[in-house]
């Protein structure tokens, strides 16, 4: 029987991907009618259909599955491989696909990107913004980045952020109308802008630390967003009370457009971390972005 060349085997994980033979083709820059006939000819070669094919999408068979599921540890291995390869020539290339939360981008890499992609002109980011929880191996991203060094097994985290801290912020305008909360039982009479994890996930928590305990207060108020920069206009707005990360306040703080309250139930800062799958040596673009960010952000090696 003939052996299926590896460019076939690439085309097929990355319909599975996309459950797509459109967005899959779009990818590798070949026509879908292309990409079909290339995968009617890796069934033929091996016996057994990979793809169930509807009007509406793509889906792998039972054998495409259990193919997928050898493949894309193999497929990884190779574009590493790869990666590293052509790295030898100087430069990080390739693809480093990243996810991380909106706080996160905001923080840790926003207000660098330019910077390093102008560094690595080889090397092509892509990013996913994401507040929910992301299986990076599943998913096939190279790495994430969150709050906590706390990993799952199997993962490996570098700081790439100094501690930050959140903090409760409202206009001085919205403070003198409706009072200055005392203590964190008070906000159920405030006007608490709310952020939801997603476009349907849970609503974030706020917290604080009374007695030595840690408090969790889901809060009501006008506004509930899965967006930064509408919490951002809100509070700036005179909406209401937020509960934000102080990177992303603390200008507004320090010109008194802003006032920080409740400072005595804050919880303490933490930092941002870069995590991935554990291996002997990180891929060379991987180690380019965790040296970037780490120096970019004053955090020492």
């Amino acid at each position: 029987m003939q052996r299926p060349q590896h460019d076939a085997l690439q085309a097929f994980a990355l319909i599975a991907r996309h459950r797509s033979f459109t967005r899959a083709a779009a990818e590798l820059g070949v026509s879908a009618s292309a990409l079909s006939q290339a995968m009617r000819q890796l069934e033929s070669q091996l016996g057994v259909p990979l793809l169930a094919r509807t009007t509406r999408q793509v889906t792998p068979t039972e054998a495409g599955e259990l193919l997928l599921e050898r493949l894309n540890p193999a497929l990884e291995e190779i574009r590493q491989a790869l990666d590293d390869a052509r790295q030898q020539q100087g430069q990080p290339a390739g693809t480093l696909r990243l996810t991380l939360p909106h706080t996160a981008a905001q923080i840790v890499l926003y207000p660098h990107l330019d910077r390093f992609l102008r560094q690595h002109p080889a090397l092509t980011l892509e990013l996913d913004i994401n507040d929910g929880l992301v299986d990076i191996v599943g998913q096939r991203f190279d790495a994430g980045i969150r709050f906590s060094d706390r990993l799952q097994p199997g993962m490996q985290a570098a700081q790439v952020s100094p501690p930050i801290r959140f903090v409760v912020a409202a206009t001085p305008e919205y403070l003198a109308r409706r009072g200055v909360p005392a203590t964190p039982d008070d906000l159920a009479e405030h006007a608490c802008i709310g952020y939801r994890f997603g476009a349907s996930g849970p609503q974030y928590r706020w917290q604080f630390i009374e007695q030595g305990q840690l408090r969790q207060l889901a809060l009501r108020g006008p506004l509930l967003t899965n967006d930064n920069q509408a919490r951002l206009l809100g509070v700036r707005g005179g909406v209401g009370l937020a509960y934000l990360a102080e990177d992303l306040v603390r200008d507004d703080i320090q010109a008194g457009r802003l006032v920080s309250v409740l400072e005595p139930y804050l919880p303490p800062a933490e930092a941002l971390y870069l995590f991935y799958p554990q291996q002997r040596r990180p891929p060379a673009k991987l180690r380019a972005l965790i040296d970037f960010l780490r120096d970019a952000n004053g955090v020492a090696g």
